[in-house]
C-alpha cells in the first residue's frame, strides 16, 4: 500500500531534518511525501531538495506560503485531495516515526478494508530520553459516564445550553463521540493520525478546516461526525518532542485574536454542527494484530530510541550543527 506523509513544518529547521531522517529509516519504502511549509524559509526549502535528490524513487513535493501559519491547516484537505496513496499519514516537524509506522499501518488498512481512519499512541521524549507514553483511546474506551451533554438533549445547536446535565443516566453510558470526549476533557485523539484517503475524499468537501491550535480534533471529529469507520492504535508508532520550540500550544501564543483554550471552545462547538440527528459512531471493533504497547518505558524501549536517536541525528547532521552552535561559531558556513 503506497502512503501519502503531509510533514507540517515551521521555523526549525533543525527539528525538520530529523523528521525527515525518521522518514527515511522508515522499513515501509513505498511512500511519497508532501511537506507544508509555513514559513517560506529559503533553508526549509534546501532542505527539501537535499532530501529529493537523495530519494529519486519517491515522490517528494513541497507548498509553501511566506504568510505564517497559512498552510498549516490547510494541509490537511490539501494532502489529502493531492494524495496519490491509498492512506494518508500525517507528521509534524518536532516528530518522529518510529521505523516500523508505515510498515504496521500499511498493513493494518490493507488487512482491515472497512477502517477509515486512526489515531494513535505516542512516547514523548526530550534530548535522547524518553518521558513517558501517552496512550490514545476511541470513545468507549473512555471510562462511562452518568453525565450527558445537554445540548444533545434539545437538538440543533448542540453547543445550546452549554454543560453537562449531571447524573442524567442511572446507568453509566458511552461517550458518543471524540467531539463529546473533549467536551469532558476526556482525550481521544493523538499522533499518529492515519486515514484511507478514498472514503475521506466522499465527505472532504462538507466541512472546512479553522483551527489554528486544535486542526487534528477538528478534522477527526468532523471525520467520525460524516460517518466515517474509526479506532485507536495502541502500538506506538511516534515519538513526539517535549520542547519549548515556537509551540502553538503555549499559552501566550495567539493567532487570529485566539489562543490555545479559547480555540478549543470554539471548534467544540463548530464540529457540533456537523452532527446529525440520531448519530451513531462507527467504532471499528475487529481486532488489530499487534495493537498493544507495554503500558510504561522499559530499559529496552530507552536503549532503541537512544540508538535510534542517534542514527537520525548522524543522518540530519543536526548533532554537528548542536556542537557548532554551543562553540558560539557561525553554523551557516558548514551548511
Amino acid at each position: 500500500m503506497k502512503v501519502t506523509i503531509v510533514l507540517r513544518t515551521y521555523r526549525r529547521q533543525d527539528f525538520l531534518k530529523e523528521s525527515l531522517a525518521s522518514i527515511h529509516f522508515q522499513t515501509h519504502k513505498d511512500w511519497e511525501l508532501i511537506i507544508f511549509d509555513d514559513a517560506g524559509l529559503s533553508e526549509n526549502l534546501e532542505i527539501y531538495k537535499k532530501f529529493k535528490e537523495e530519494h529519486p524513487s519517491n515522490k517528494v513535493v513541497y507548498l509553501t506560503s511566506a504568510t505564517p501559519h497559512d498552510m498549516y491547516k490547510q494541509s490537511w484537505i490539501l494532502g489529502l485531495k493531492l494524495a496519490s496513496g491509498e492512506l494518508f499519514v500525517r507528521l509534524d516537524d518536532d516528530d518522529l516515526l518510529t521505523e516500523d509506522a508505515l510498515e504496521f499501518l500499511s498493513k493494518t488498512y490493507e488487512q482491515h478494508p472497512d477502517l477509515d481512519f486512526s489515531y494513535g499512541s505516542s512516547i514523548f521524549f526530550g534530548g535522547s530520553k524518553l518521558q513517558r507514553i501517552n496512550e490514545t483511546r476511541h470513545p468507549h474506551e473512555v471510562p462511562k459516564t452518568r453525565h450527558i451533554w445537554e445540548g444533545y438533549l434539545n437538538g440543533h445547536p448542540y453547543n445550546n445550553p452549554w454543560r453537562f446535565k449531571m447524573k442524567h443516566y442511572d446507568e453509566p453510558q458511552h461517550y458518543t463521540s471524540i467531539i463529546h470526549c473533549s467536551k469532558a476533557n476526556e482525550m481521544c485523539s493523538f499522533h499518529t493520525y492515519a486515514i484511507r484517503v478514498k472514503t475521506a475524499l466522499k465527505v472532504i468537501d462538507k466541512f472546512e478546516i479553522t483551527s489554528n491550535f486544535v486542526d487534528d480534533l477538528e478534522m477527526m471529529g468532523s471525520l467520525e461526525y460524516l460517518g466515517l469507520t474509526h479506532t485507536s492504535i495502541k502500538r506506538i508508532l511516534c515519538y513526539v518532542r517535549n520542547h519549548s520550540e515556537g509551540r502553538l500550544t503555549d499559552k501566550e501564543t495567539k493567532i487570529g485574536g485566539k489562543n490555545l483554550w479559547e480555540d478549543i471552545l470554539h471548534i467544540r462547538d463548530k464540529v457540533e454542527f456537523v452532527r446529525p440527528e440520531n448519530f451513531q459512531t462507527k467504532i471499528y471493533e475487529t481486532e488489530i494484530e499487534g495493537n498493544f504497547n507495554e503500558g510504561s518505558i522499559t530499559t529496552t524501549h530507552q536503549h532503541y530510541f537512544s540508538q535510534y536517536r542517534d542514527k537520525i541525528q548522524k543522518l540530519a547532521g543536526t548533532s554537528l550543527l548542536k556542537e557548532v552552535r554551543e562553540k558560539n561559531i557561525d553554523w551557516r558556513i558548514f551548511v
